[in-house]
């Protein structure tokens, strides 16, 4: 038998999901997307050198030496349950810094884990079949209905070596302190930072984690040239995500340099309920500098990210409100 208190928990979480679905598509539908502050120019990079450019949220553009690489890529307006002509999920507060018709060809996709912000179906279908994919351990099934060339999962510790158009590259997974549920029941899937190597040089993505020493074990001595440190959602959700300063502090303990290039993974696109997305800073790439790595950068001024916006509702609207809110008393 349902206790009281249950019962007026259960209300308060009814009444706050029609306030968040209220606020969703009457408020957020009609809220301008702002356009992004810098836009890379991908068909200048050189392939004899690393360069890398973040294009929004946890989606990284990377010229490897001559291997084009992308995290996590989302660059659709929404990301969540998708409908006909029509998801049910966040808006992005920043339009992606590309369009899939402005990226060059894209011979490795990294996927980190199954949240919807990081496997964007919508997104990854758009990929040809000279496309490979690495993910996180049993996520393979949320990648039916692509067209990728191959799909590798890869668990802690495994390691997969690739030549992506006879160009030698290799991947190695770690564990971060983070989860890989997509819905509320499916816990057993995976979820996974990376180091990539080729050319004797190393990168790290580490994607969404809490603070962790993951990062300390990965020291053998040798600099990593790029760390790719996620921030953001830290708060209230410190136990799986970190702030700007953690963030910096596991780079620095992976053996990255002291010397850095800024350039954000995982700060400000979407309003997902955290106080911290609107006021978290854009962070971090966090560079070696004994060869420098190419941040890819523009001129284009830095537009305001839109705060509150007053829409004007209709009277249709208010008693639509009104009805809402006696429902859910």
């Amino acid at each position: 038998m349902e206790s009281e208190r249950e019962a007026a928990r259960r209300a308060i979480k009814r009444r706050n999901w029609l306030a968040h679905l209220w606020r969703e598509w009457i408020v957020e539908s009609r809220r301008p997307i702002a356009t992004a502050f810098a836009r890379p120019i991908p068909d200048t990079w050189k392939n004899d050198d690393l360069t890398a450019a973040w294009l929004g949220h946890s989606t990284v553009l990377i010229n490897f030496f001559g291997v084009t690489i992308l995290t996590d890529p989302v660059l659709f307006p929404r990301i969540g349950i998708r409908l006909p002509f029509l998801t049910i999920g966040p808006k992005r507060l920043t339009e992606p810094a590309l369009t899939f018709a402005e990226l060059p060809p894209i011979d490795l996709i990294l996927l980190s884990h199954a949240h919807f912000d990081h496997i964007d179906r919508r997104t990854l279908k758009l990929f040809p079949e000279s496309t490979r994919v690495i993910t996180a351990s049993r996520t393979r099934d949320l990648l039916r209905g692509t067209k990728f060339c191959e799909v590798i999962e890869l668990a802690w510790n495994e390691s997969v070596l690739l030549t992506p158009r006879g160009c030698a590259l290799e991947i190695r997974a770690l564990q971060p302190k983070h989860w890989g549920a997509r819905l509320q029941y499916d816990v057993h899937r995976g979820y996974n930072s990376y180091v990539i190597l080729r050319n004797n040089r190393r990168i790290i993505y580490g994607s969404d984690t809490a603070n962790t020493d993951a990062f300390a074990k990965l020291n053998d001595g040798e600099p990593y040239d790029l760390a790719i440190m996620g921030i953001g959602a830290y708060d209230p959700w410190i136990w799986a995500h970190s702030t700007p300063e953690q963030a910096v502090a596991m780079a620095d303990a992976a053996g990255a340099a002291s010397q850095s290039n800024a350039s954000p993974a995982h700060s400000p696109n979407r309003q997902n309920g955290s106080r911290c997305v609107r006021s978290a800073r854009p962070l971090f790439c966090h560079a070696n500098m004994r060869d420098p790595v190419q941040l890819a950068k523009s001129q284009t001024p830095k537009p305001q990210i839109p705060g509150k916006i007053k829409i004007p509702r209709s009277r249709g609207q208010d008693r639509i409100g009104r009805r809402l809110r006696r429902w859910a008393r």
